[in-house]
């Protein structure tokens, strides 16, 4: 279970966004004031909603089960501004936009689990000096749904909030678990530091003792070196709880407090994760408001590590404009808010960069990150370190292969691969500099050379699929970097290798631009006949003169630099005999309806144009090819695509 949507209106900043979450980490980031904090404060104060006003029924009360459970209504809706603990506001009206009373706060959380999804919505009013929370939509909301899709009602999620802790204080006495809790809610964390610590090293699970220190020791030390830590007091016969550390057996032990300020915020980051691991709940939500300070930037890469491995048991929400943390997390789980107080909020995971960056670009494509980083103040170096830090170097012909690649490559589900995309400027380019690059990116490197995490993806253009196969295992042999390239003519024309597939993505496209739905059959129809008419046109040009300019257009495309990179015994053909070679592969193509292997873009386009014109759509292979290949899902996935799964 997971909140995959949340709307917030009239809270704070916030006048109405809607964020679509992740079901494990989601990062919030942006420039100060943005209102990164403003979401876990929603977030908390929804889920302080939610235990004010959830109830039992009573016994033969009208509508309910004995044992439901109801949010409201209820006669106790009135709370003094003074009872709401999730929200930092000096004044009464700071909690709505623009501090006005007149307005009405609503929170609505979705929430989705394998089977079925739920919405659980609150609104938030002003009464003289009291806030009046009740549900929203109570008359006529599903109560026997809400009551069978929790299990561990009234109390079936756990909400933690973290905050930085700098230091700690010199002595802590023992406290009683209610006690914890309302120092937590009040964002004290840091008078009971040791109180939590102690729990966790008292865990009636033996195993929670070392796999947490285990995770510290990870995220501190990467396992280089270890910090032990024990408890010298017990809560049933001493006063204070007292926690003392050392980092070998030759040191000696010390007071917790006298660690650095790095070091106890890891310790109080996992604490909030292992907060209830005891607790039989349905849902567990960790809200973290800048848990990077203090933090050092290798540290941040193995603490987004073990976020993730935690994620899988709870949702976590954190707050940051910290550039290290950004980079080492995944796009899909880095959320850019703006500050504007309107819209809709997704991962820059859907952000395609539409902006075209110029006819003759070349160079590092900028990634997703690169706005996000601009926007929280650094201007400079941003793509370069985006490259040293990615997890793959993609060298592409030209800008919009990046673009859909990028958008391909989002629609691998799970995949947290980081990508960046280096622009040559076309096939000439690969082949008379290559070797150049290569020179350079073996001697940059972080943790392994640029050219170690590089792949080169080409189109194959005129070239015979088996010419095509031995230019990609020379590039492999020669120059260690891993190739691909599909068998059709360009990455446009994969399209056509798959007409079902395409024919669904059209009718997508069609009911996209026009409200109604086609029958994808009749546009399959109509697209095997656009594919038909091609071939016919094509067969009439095969002729001694066209094939006499294809051994030219053959040999000038990438047989002749290739030769000129690794040698004419790559491809040992002779003219008369490449005459033939390629009358024969024209051939069957045409025979075996692989029209696909000698189409260009143009020729997609074209096909494409008389397939969807009776709908009233034009259709532009420079404009509307992107938008096309964003409506792809694993239903349309095309088989020549595949080779992305290996990058």
């Amino acid at each position: 279970m997971y909140i995959q949507k949340f709307r917030i209106q009239n809270f704070k900043s916030i006048k109405d966004i809607t964020f679509h979450f992740n079901d494990g980490l989601n990062i919030l980031t942006g420039s100060n004031n943005s209102g990164k904090t403003t979401v876990l404060e929603a977030l908390s104060l929804w889920h302080e909603c939610f235990t004010k006003l959830i109830k039992e029924t009573k016994r033969g009360e009208k509508g309910y089960k004995k044992g439901d459970y109801v949010l409201g209504p209820s006669y106790n809706k009135y709370f003094p501004f003074s009872e709401i603990n999730s929200v930092r506001s000096p004044n009464f009206e700071d909690i709505f936009h623009q501090r006005s009373k007149r307005l009405k706060i609503k929170l609505v959380v979705s929430f989705c689990d394998l089977i079925d999804e739920l919405s659980i919505g609150f609104t938030i009013s002003s009464s003289g000096s009291n806030y009046v929370i009740e549900m929203d939509g109570y008359k006529t909301y599903n109560h026997s749904k809400f009551n069978n899709y929790f299990r561990y009602l009234p109390e079936p999620i756990t909400v933690v909030y973290g905050t930085p802790v700098a230091q700690i204080q010199e002595t802590e006495d023992f406290l009683t678990d209610p006690g914890i809790k309302e120092r937590m809610l009040l964002r004290q964390s840091f008078r009971v530091f040791r109180n939590r610590l102690y729990r966790v090293l008292r865990s009636a699970n033996t195993n929670t003792v070392s796999v947490f220190m285990n995770d510290l020791n990870y995220i501190l030390y990467n396992n280089e070196q270890r910090i032990t830590i024990r408890t010298a007091t017990d809560m049933n016969a001493d006063a204070q709880a007292v926690i003392l550390y050392r980092h070998s057996a030759s040191d000696v032990e010390k007071d917790i407090s006298l660690l650095g300020s790095g070091t106890l915020q890891i310790i109080e980051i996992l604490l909030n994760l292992y907060a209830g691991d005891n607790n039989r709940v349905d849902y567990r939500m960790i809200l973290l408001d800048e848990p990077d300070s203090h933090i050092h930037r290798d540290i941040q890469r193995r603490l987004v590590e073990t976020f993730l491995r935690y994620s899988s048991d709870a949702q976590l929400f954190l707050s940051t404009h910290n550039e290290s943390l950004i980079r080492s997390a995944a796009p899909q789980h880095v959320f850019h808010m703006t500050g504007k107080p309107e819209g809709e909020v997704r991962s820059i995971h859907f952000d395609t960069n539409d902006q075209h960056l110029g006819l003759h670009f070349k160079g590092i494509m900028p990634s997703n990150l690169t706005p996000v980083i601009r926007s929280i103040g650094n201007t400079t170096g941003l793509d370069f370190i985006n490259a040293l830090e990615c997890d793959r170097l993609i060298f592409v012909e030209g800008e919009d292969d990046a673009r859909v690649f990028r958008i391909l490559l989002n629609q691998q589900i799970n995949n947290q691969k980081k990508y960046m995309f280096w622009v040559l400027g076309g096939i000439g380019e690969v082949l008379e500099n290559i070797n150049a690059y290569k020179t350079v990116f073996s001697t940059i490197k972080n943790s392994v050379t640029l050219w170690d995490k590089a792949a080169l993806v080409f189109d194959k253009d005129e070239l015979s699929v088996a010419h095509k196969d031995i230019i990609l295992d020379t590039f492999r042999e020669k120059l260690g970097i891993k190739t691909y390239c599909a068998n059709a003519y360009t990455f446009e024309a994969t399209l056509l290798s798959d007409l079902p597939k395409t024919a669904k993505l059209l009718q997508r496209l069609v009911e996209n631009a026009t409200g109604t739905i086609p029958d994808v059959a009749a546009i399959l129809q109509d697209l095997a006949q656009a594919y038909s008419n091609y071939g016919a046109t094509l067969k009439a040009k095969f002729n001694d003169e066209y094939y006499r300019n294809a051994v030219n257009r053959y040999l000038n495309s990438k047989i002749k630099k290739v030769h000129e990179l690794f040698g004419p015994k790559i491809i040992n053909i002779q003219d008369l005999l490449l005459l033939k070679y390629i009358e024969t592969y024209f051939g069957d193509c045409l025979a075996n309806e692989l029209l696909y292997q000698l189409m260009d873009k143009r020729d997609v386009e074209n096909v494409i144009k008389q397939t969807i014109e009776q709908y009233g759509l034009v259709f532009s292979i420079e404009s509307d090819f992107i938008e096309l290949i964003k409506l792809v899902d694993k239903s349309t996935w095309i088989d020549e695509w595949d080779f992305l799964n290996k990058l």
